[in-house]
This record gives C-alpha cells, structure tokens and sequence, in this order.
C-alpha cells in the first residue's frame, strides 16, 4: 500500500483557478519565475520561502494558552 501524499492547495487569481497538488509538485511551482501567478491563498495551512520550501505553519501560543495575533 502506497504511503500517503501532502496535497497543497494553490490558488491563480489572474485565472480563477484553484487545484491541489502534492507538496514536491507546488514547491517546483512556486520557486519558477514565471509560474503562471500560482501561490499559496490567505487562508494556508501551509507558508512557503525560497530557502526553505513549503513548510507546515504553527499557531504560536502564548503562556496563558491564548494564540498570538
């Protein structure tokens, strides 16, 4: 049985289209130059960094259990 995959999903405004696609794949997509205006929506799971690729976002806590701004 075949492991399972990290779908990422993208969003390209100039064209209104929004597709899933495995993590290695949106990372090669948005780390071209002219991709095509694909990038990660507001509201991601996910951030990504040239450096770094696509990483997985945190919630920061605070102290008191409340998250961060």
């Amino acid at each position: 049985m075949a492991a399972k995959a990290t779908k990422v999903k993208l969003v390209c405004p100039p064209h209104n289209l929004t597709e899933e696609f495995e993590i290695k794949h949106a990372e090669r997509l948005l780390r071209m130059p002219n991709n095509g205006g694909w990038q990660l929506p507001e509201n991601s799971d996910f951030k990504f960094t040239n450096d770094n690729g696509i990483e997985y976002r945190r919630n920061k806590k605070t102290d008191n259990g409340a998250e961060k701004a």
